[in-house]
């Protein structure tokens, strides 16, 4: 193995962590949890190797480093958003149940 390609290893694990997380974004934007999870566990030691590199670290990969925390970023933000959904539906649905148990109440 060449000294280039030794020095590309940690390029590629970063873009592969940038598709994996792009993947993961569209998964969960179309609720598709099972596979949003698989990459979420697929991308977690992708991102440690990373990490491990240092390669983020290095001035020259700043924009890499921005790309990736923005994924990570929107990641974050559609969870929390689906989080509120399913906690209004949650809400919506004990709402419904208190009224049939009233309304249930009322026919005895």
């Amino acid at each position: 193995m060449t000294q280039s390609t030794t020095d590309n290893g940690p390029a590629l694990t970063a873009a592969y962590l940038e598709e994996l997380l792009g993947r993961q974004i569209e998964r969960l934007k179309t609720y598709d949890l099972d596979a949003a999870v698989a990459m979420a566990e697929e991308s977690e030691p992708v991102a440690a190797e990373l990490m491990r590199t240092e390669y983020l670290k290095q001035p020259e990969n700043s924009e890499t480093k921005a790309r990736i925390r923005s994924l990570y970023r929107e990641l974050t933000l559609i969870i929390a958003s689906q989080r509120q959904d399913v906690s209004d539906k949650l809400d919506q649905i004990r709402d419904g149940l208190k009224t049939l148990g009233t309304y249930a109440g009322k026919l005895r």
